[in-house]
């Protein structure tokens, strides 16, 4: 196993778990926070801001009730140590390597920023007409009071219900962060952040609003000299997008860790609410440097929100692991699930190490297997392996399986393809990138080396030894008129840990 990883690994989910006494409103726990929440309608959130920043998650991908990440920290991104002993399917399950671990570190990451998300837009309405009367310009922290009531409160609990607990389970952690400085008690005066309110002139967004904390939340934050602000939200005015982001850095025993991530909530008229969690993960020490990337998308199955029964999702996560050496490995998860269970397959490429481990899997409302099977191969040895465990219960579980082409697709305003078949038009074919390569769609004349929060699409392709072929896809966040203009650029990591964007020769149709 990849011993950098490994640290790396360990660092992010200390990074992100470990319980401090003061205030964390800046930590990446509250990063994703900013990005829950949708139209609940209440007067404690102005209403021309968002009030929701993404679709609820169910409870059985929900953050482990003992912490943050506790159910994953034994999951490394690499198996390759794994020694069979009692078969591989068991080996691998003991091993903590699956589809539902994976999508509960994603899901982890969401319910750490929603949990005051309810907070930071309740705070900024304290003085957003302020800071919307003069555009462009810092309002220090402090500008206006707000005294905490008894119906924020119930904002601030219905924000962490949304996380997949219970009432009960959401008044107890509700206390817990209370307690902790993170959310305030009722009677409480906050100030509101230091913030700046700007209108934007692009087609993607209509306004940003860019804010911060101090540690202390009854501590006004002065506007930052640097101008450098810890969060921003930008957000069309009908609420249709809305794009969120923070970067955190941590540095430990000589190896230095940095995240960043950002979610885009998307909820068209007529169309299912959609979330997309990003995230890059750079770890650097001993003179190597390991990146990983990481993109969850989650969507609802019904078009009417309030019809959504058990908070049902579609669900796509992706991740590739980028190690110093050029080795890219890649792990995706598919399938549906809602607070009473799911299903999920998912595949892990290791083509450096020709090891492939497809998994297929069910589990329960609390997040517990009851049906686990693994078809591995090795490559170098031409040998294949198959187990199941557990018994795979249609009648409980036929719900959430779909097979076909359309399996788990999501739904989006219109569909495209590229122009040039692949591997073509510079992706899947440069050196460095036939095996895997990645692209953003960006509408015509805007550099996402410059405006990277601006792209309307994204995708991946794979080449794997064992897949029989290219295999790729496209998620188009945009809308048909802006397909026929539209440019791709390949997204990189470089050594450095800087992301990096090429104009490639390929563009898309609509299909």
């Amino acid at each position: 196993m990849n011993h950098l990883f490994l640290i790396f690994f360990l660092l992010f989910f200390t990074f992100v778990g470990c319980k401090k006494e003061k205030d964390e409103s800046n930590s990446l726990e509250a990063l994703v926070s900013r990005f829950l929440v949708r139209n609940l309608l209440n007067s404690n959130i102005n209403s021309e801001l968002p009030s929701n920043l993404s679709v609820a998650v169910p409870r059985s991908i929900r953050k482990p009730s003992s912490g943050l990440g506790a159910s994953l920290r034994k999951v490394p991104k690499s198996i390759r140590s794994i020694s069979a002993s009692k078969g591989i399917a068991q080996d691998t399950f003991d091993y903590g390597f699956t589809g539902q671990a994976f999508l509960t570190e994603g899901t982890s990451i969401v319910s750490e920023i929603l949990r005051d998300s309810k907070r930071d837009l309740v705070l900024i309405s304290g003085a957003y007409s302020i800071a919307k009367a003069s555009p462009g310009v810092c309002l220090p922290g402090g500008a206006s009071t707000i005294r905490i009531t008894q119906s924020m409160e119930d904002d601030f609990l219905s924000g962490i219900e949304r996380l997949g607990l219970s009432p009960d389970e959401a008044r107890g952690e509700l206390v817990s962060l209370q307690n902790e400085g993170i959310l305030p008690f009722i009677g409480q005066a906050v100030p509101s952040p230091a913030m700046v309110y700007r209108n934007l002139s692009n087609n993607e967004y209509d306004m940003e609003i860019e804010y911060s904390f101090a540690d202390s939340i009854g501590t006004p934050q002065p506007c930052p000299a640097n101008n450098q602000f810890q969060k921003s939200i930008k957000f069309k005015s009908d609420k249709s997008k809305i794009f969120s982001s923070i970067t955190r850095s941590l540095k430990i025993f000589g190896i230095s860790l940095s995240v960043e991530a950002s979610i885009t909530y998307i909820t068209l008229a007529g169309k299912k609410d959609k979330a997309i969690l990003n995230i890059k993960q750079v770890t650097s020490g001993s003179g190597s440097t390991d990146k990983s990337t990481t993109r969850f998308t989650f969507e609802e199955c019904d078009n009417d929100t309030n019809a959504n029964a058990n908070n049902c999702v579609t669900l796509s996560y992706s991740n590739v692991y980028d190690t110093s050496s050029g080795d890219k490995i890649t792990t995706s998860v598919k399938g549906k699930s809602n607070d009473y269970g799911g299903y999920v397959t998912t595949e892990y490429i290791d083509n450096a190490n020709q090891e492939e481990y497809y998994l297929e899997e069910t589990y329960d409302a609390n997040g517990d297997t009851a049906y686990f099977a693994v078809d591995y191969y090795d490559i170098g040895n031409a040998t294949n392996d198959y187990e199941e465990l557990g018994y795979f219960d249609y009648d409980l579980y036929g719900q959430f399986y779909e097979i076909g082409a359309n399996a788990y697709q999501f739904e989006w305003d219109a569909y495209v393809d590229f122009f040039i078949a692949l591997p073509g038009g510079n992706i899947g074919v440069d050196a460095g990138f036939v095996e895997y390569d990645a692209y953003v769609i960006m509408p015509n004349g805007i550099n996402p080396n410059v405006y990277p929060d601006e792209y309307i699409g994204w995708g991946e392709f794979f080449n794997n030894v064992n897949s029989g072929g290219p295999v790729y896809y496209i998620d188009f966040y945009g809308t048909a008129d802006q397909i026929p203009s539209a440019d791709v650029w390949r997204y990189y990591i470089d050594a450095s840990g800087n992301e990096q964007y090429t104009l490639v020769a390929n563009t898309v149709v609509q299909i």
